[in-house]
């Protein structure tokens, strides 16, 4: 496996960066910069691809939330911004990336040997980007946006002139609501009716390559709200971590039963004892 980053042209100044494990960063070209939003789990050094794209204009890397593989990559740049009280505990990301990225191996995903950016990177100074921050690449901004429950400080990132928004983990098929900083089903819930506030038309994320419609917000509430009724879930372990857990709730009105698809619609919350069957996935669910 020689080739770790998969470059996908969306025009207009935009380029997807996919790693080999299924991560994905942004990167928005103006006139005088670039900005990168998130930055991928680390493994493969990502400055080459990100110089050759931005043609040599200063770059920001604008994270979404503290998650280790969102920020991984980040350790090659120096201008690295992240939301405003989004506490990043990094010897622990640091920790759950090694750990992380030995499992990428040992199941085929990363080569073995491969260049590890917090390991041979540097751990960045963070400033902060608070909501209503605009960052002006020049012809093209960057305005952030709080968008809680994946982290109590997830943070979108809108390109008014392009009608996206880079989303991170702020809404995935199958939305992880349990980890410690995760917040409430409920919580996300609203962050959902925010987001259909907000001026975009289409939307993209961190773990799959496709483009979302506003419109699909509706099948996310939908999930949510299956979740909040009470129903029985499934109980569910995470890969990456041991002894964290979740309840997975899938949602009825989801159009596919696979979950690595962008159709799949479920929410994994806080584990709840009460429930009868257990569930381990080594796919999207796990991101």
């Amino acid at each position: 496996m020689d080739k770790i980053f998969t470059v996908t042209d969306l025009g207009d100044g935009l380029w997807e960066i996919a790693d080999c494990v299924g991560c994905r960063c942004y990167l928005v070209r103006g006139r005088d910069r670039v900005a990168l939003v998130d930055s991928c789990v680390g493994v493969g050094d990502l400055r080459p691809v990100v110089h050759e794209l931005s043609g040599g204009l200063p770059v920001t890397v604008l994270l979404t939330h503290r998650h280790h593989d969102h920020i991984a990559g980040s350790y090659l740049f120096d201008d690295v911004r992240i939301p405003c009280e989004e506490d990043v505990d990094i010897a622990l990301g640091e920790e759950h990336n090694a750990n992380a990225v030995r499992i990428y191996v040992e199941q085929g995903r990363a080569p073995e040997g491969a260049f590890s950016a917090m390991r041979e990177g540097t751990r960045p100074s963070f400033t902060y980007f608070e909501e209503g921050d605009v960052l002006d690449l020049g012809g093209v901004t960057i305005e952030g946006v709080f968008l809680p429950g994946h982290t109590d400080h997830s943070m979108g990132y809108l390109v008014r002139e392009r009608r996206l928004l880079l989303s991170g983990d702020a809404v995935t098929p199958c939305m992880c609501l349990f980890f410690p900083e995760s917040l409430p089903i409920a919580t996300w819930r609203q962050t959902l009716e925010k987001m259909q506030g907000l001026p975009f038309d289409t939307f993209r994320i961190g773990h799959y390559s496709h483009e979302f419609r506003k419109s699909d917000l509706d099948g996310f509430l939908a999930a949510a709200d299956y979740a909040l009724s009470g129903a029985r879930g499934l109980s569910w372990m995470y890969t990456y971590i041991d002894g964290l857990k979740g309840s997975l709730y899938i949602s009825p009105d989801t159009p596919t039963d696979d979950a690595d698809s962008p159709d799949f619609r479920a929410v994994i919350g806080p584990y709840v004892p009460r429930e009868h069957k257990r569930r381990r996935r080594h796919g999207s669910c796990d991101e």
